[in-house]
């Protein structure tokens, strides 16, 4: 669980108005990543041995922002590899991408994904030419930064999903532009307006528990449940079955109750129960575990 002291909030402010290269906060990122390439043949899977160990050295190796090194993302990346075909001279890697993150609350599944490979292979942020795999790597690194930001202040990722979307542009007008239709519509999906109360509730859902754990305010905590619930049933109402939406209830219904922790009726468990009903047992097992009078 993160925590959201006042100079953090001042320090990312500062660099909003310092910055002019970055216009966000420095953002240091640590990735680990693992290959499931079990359906390949030998050769095949030799030949990708290396390419987690790569894709760590480009992420961890590498400062995506330069405002604030104290901050850090922890993320995951698993590949699933599962054919291999071949394009004239070129070996097309094809599979799925899971990328998931326990700062940000982000877990995200790219179910395509394909990419020319060649054992060696170099790899570095200022390539002369398209390099699918790293466009894949840089989109989704940009997703999770933008998604960490949105926690830290309003809409504060902006800035990192501009950068994923002008990922996706260079990808759809690549020679591989299978797989980038559906990452220009993750991006859209979570900048649209729609999303937008999703966005801010994010804010205010981290400050109510920083309020609970930290300072146990009586006082502040069931205000900012209150903005949380109205949000997300803004966006709820629009966009029920949203994916962004119920990614952000699958990471976080277990926090609800903390969240809830000082409120005098169980109106916020109720409506949760109502917009996320398929956790509503959690929602429901709030009133039970939290001791306060309806």
């Amino acid at each position: 669980m993160k925590r959201y002291f006042t100079f953090w909030r001042i320090a990312v402010l500062a660099a909003i108005v310092l910055s002019v290269s970055h216009p966000l906060l420095a953002q240091t990122v640590t990735a680990k990543v693992t290959l499931q390439a079990g359906r390949l043949q030998p050769q095949d899977r030799q030949i990708i041995t290396e390419l987690p160990r790569q894709l760590e050295d480009y992420i961890n190796n590498y400062q995506w922002s330069n405002e604030n090194e104290d901050m850090l993302i922890d993320c995951r990346i698993n590949l699933v590899i599962e054919t291999v075909t071949f394009r004239n001279a070129e070996r097309i890697f094809q599979g799925q991408f899971l990328i998931n993150s326990k700062s940000s609350g982000e877990n995200i599944l790219d179910k395509f994904i394909s990419f020319p490979y060649t054992q060696g292979q170099f790899m570095e942020h200022d390539r002369p030419v398209y390099n699918s795999i790293l466009s894949i790597v840089d989109f989704y690194i940009y997703m999770i930064i933008a998604s960490e930001l949105d926690t830290y202040f309003i809409l504060g990722g902006s800035f990192y999903y501009d950068q994923a979307r002008k990922v996706v542009e260079e990808g759809l007008a690549s020679n591989y532009s299978r797989g980038w239709r559906a990452r220009q519509e993750e991006v859209s999906l979570i900048t649209d307006g729609d999303h937008v109360p999703l966005r801010k509730a994010k804010f205010y859902f981290y400050e109510g528990l920083y309020y609970y754990e930290e300072k146990q305010d009586e006082r502040r905590v069931p205000a900012y449940a209150k903005k949380v619930v109205e949000l997300l049933d803004q966006v709820y109402q629009r966009k029920p079955n949203s994916a962004a939406l119920k990614r952000f209830f699958d990471y976080h219904y277990r926090e609800f109750c903390d969240l809830f922790a000082y409120d005098k009726t169980d109106d916020h468990i109720r409506a949760m129960m109502r917009i996320d009903n398929r956790h509503s047992e959690s929602y429901e097992s709030c009133g039970k575990t939290v001791k306060r009078e309806f």
